[in-house]
């Protein structure tokens, strides 16, 4: 019997975050997937700039943005006819390292965890099937197969990140709420001219069709969504939706690299947390592709759960029950949000229509002229507002930043209060001063402490001058407090923080 301490079915984007955050935290991990390889289809292609926070955390933050591209506008057109155009350049200028709206594929994202994984002596194993396990108290038993041929493998925990048809998620009998659009899809990537704004996202309302353009990288490269049409079969290929493309006079397709068609979900798993087993990314929740958030929510859920799987294998697994009420209501509000969203797009009544038509391009244009408006959107889009004012981990407000907050970003002449969180690491933030009995307990507590100057930056992001702030590794605040009171501090560490910190 082989034996890991964190056992990963599935070696998607969610699956390959979980296994490098894990690895660079020195945790043994063994990671299967039934597939013969990585993704080589683009499949999901937004990367949010929050997931570009965690991957800077991982040191593949510059990377990342070389292989990929940004994209600076949003045009709306109707009866081939462009209606509104939202600038989206550097709309999150001072709020994130990374600003702009940006374009990295699946593929591209398997590569390059894949790669860093590899790097650190980590190998998935393909075309290896986890077929069943059972729990104790002390840890998970599963049966792998592969090549007809059966293992059994001992890990402290299990991950499930193994998709919406998830081999762990029937087996632990957790139900996926929610239900299925009556509509079909299709999603194509092909070569276009005549694209009228080419390195934007071009979206498409007409009276009975919706199509999305995404740009991609790659010379006239673009990515197509839209809506089958009625009476198209199981056997539809992309000959079958060109007229419907051609009608809408937004680009011609030259070239086709891929196409497939697939229905959309809106569920979301019961819970993400059975035992010592863990639902992520599609295997914990589905929804519709509006907003790019799918594969960016999957990533999120590894950067939540690795470290405190980290921390329970150093002995201290109290926070291990935090990862499912931190994360699933975040994806019960997203599959909300996306869901009115998408239903808004394909519903066909004569209402629908016209607002889909008429009105959202002319709201769209007014009401995003104002950059506070289109801020707002960017930072519901980026994920940069994920928070988790009601987890037992956050506490305490100083300024306008609370316990579960994401720490703010402040740049600063070295680069930014970023930086310290590539030590992957609990850790004390000052903006000002910090007092010398905060020094002398951050030393005692074996806890990094960093100061920053309380300037310009730190003020416009409401943190409070001379407060602290106790980080935790994934880069929210657990504790923050506007003086230093060492008795609600030394409570904190020794309920959520392990022992060699």
């Amino acid at each position: 019997m082989n034996e890991t301490q964190v056992l990963i079915a599935g070696a998607g984007p969610t699956g390959l975050m979980l296994a490098l955050w894990l690895t660079r935290l020195g945790v043994r991990v063994e990671i299967v997937d039934p597939k013969p390889g990585p993704t080589l289809e683009t499949r999901a292609i937004a990367v949010q700039a929050r997931t570009l926070e965690f991957y800077d955390q991982l040191g593949l933050g510059e990377e990342a943005r070389a292989r990929g591209r940004d994209f600076h506008e949003l045009s709306i057109w109707t009866g081939g006819q462009l209606r509104a155009s939202v600038n989206l350049e550097g709309v999150g200028a001072g709020q994130t390292p990374h600003p702009n709206l940006y374009i990295l594929t699946q593929d591209q994202n398997e590569a390059l965890l894949l790669a860093h994984l590899k790097a650190l002596g980590c190998t998935p194993r393909w075309q290896t099937e986890l077929t069943s396990f059972r729990q104790d108290e002390r840890g998970v038993t599963a049966t792998l197969t592969h090549a007809g041929q059966t293992q059994t493998v001992r890990a402290t925990y299990l991950a499930g990140c193994d998709g919406a048809s998830s081999t762990v998620r029937r087996q632990l009998g957790v139900k996926l709420s929610g239900g299925t659009y009556a509509q079909r899809f299709y999603v194509a990537d092909v070569t276009t001219s005549g694209e009228r704004r080419a390195n934007d996202v071009n979206v498409s309302l007409d009276d009975d069709q919706f199509l999305a353009f995404f740009p991609m990288p790659g010379l006239h490269r673009c990515r197509i969504v839209g809506q089958l049409p009625p009476g198209a079969g199981d056997s539809a290929t992309f000959e079958t939706v060109r007229p419907q493309i051609e009608k809408q006079r937004v680009a011609e397709v030259k070239e086709v690299h891929w196409f497939s068609t697939y229905r959309v979900h809106h569920r979301v798993a019961n819970t993400f947390q059975v035992g010592r087993a863990f639902l992520l990314g599609d295997a914990a929740h589905v929804h519709s592709p509006v907003g790019g958030q799918g594969m960016n929510t999957g990533l999120g859920d590894a950067a939540n759960l690795a470290w405190k799987l980290g921390q329970a294998l150093r002995g201290h697994p109290a926070a291990l029950a935090s990862y499912g009420p931190e994360r699933r209501p975040f994806a019960l509000s997203l599959v909300s949000t996306t869901d009115r969203a998408f239903s808004g797009v394909v519903n066909p009544s004569p209402l629908a229509r016209f607002i889909r038509t008429t009105l959202i391009p002319d709201l769209i244009r007014v009401l995003t002229r104002p950059r506070p408006v289109r801020r707002l959107a960017f930072l519901t889009l980026s994920q940069l507002r994920i928070r988790y004012p009601n987890s037992p981990l956050s506490a305490g407000q100083a300024g306008a930043v609370r316990g579960g907050d994401r720490l703010p970003w402040v740049p600063n002449a070295a680069g930014s209060n970023f930086t310290a969180l590539g030590s992957l690491k609990w850790q004390v933030h000052v903006y000002g001063a910090a007092s010398p009995e905060l020094l002398t307990w951050c030393g005692q507590q074996n806890l990094p402490l960093h100061v920053f100057a309380h300037g310009a930056a730190a003020r416009r992001a409401g943190l409070c001058e001379d407060a602290v702030y106790l980080v935790r590794p994934d880069g929210h605040v657990g504790l923050a407090q506007p003086h230093f009171n060492r008795p609600a501090a030394a409570t904190y560490v020794e309920r959520w923080l392990p022992g060699d910190r």
